[in-house]
């Protein structure tokens, strides 16, 4: 019985290691891109603060802030998606 366990130990490791290291390098570019962007976004209402309130409600009527929102989440998932591609897509299955 311990050949066996032993046996499938060494063949899933490698594929157990592949994901750990995949979640973990995503998940920290995820949470990285996330936060510089939530600063930005951040920075930039900050910086709108010497408008006045109908400037502010009128940018806010228009969408800009939310517009400022879809684009972020654009773009962190996008990132999210180019790790994932990188390291756990393009590193498994049979080569074409």
């Amino acid at each position: 019985m311990e050949g066996i366990a032993e046996w499938l130990a060494k063949i899933s490791w490698p594929i157990v290691s592949r994901v750990m290291v995949a979640l973990g390098f995503g998940y920290t570019t995820y949470e990285g891109a996330d936060t510089a962007l939530s600063g930005a976004i951040n920075a930039a209402k900050t910086a709108f603060a010497g408008f006045t309130g109908e400037v502010l409600q009128l940018l806010a009527m228009a969408g800009f802030f939310d517009a400022m929102a879809i684009t972020s989440g654009g773009i962190v998932s996008g990132l999210a998606w180019m790790v994932m591609k990188r390291f756990a897509l393009q590193t498994t299955g049979a080569a074409s």
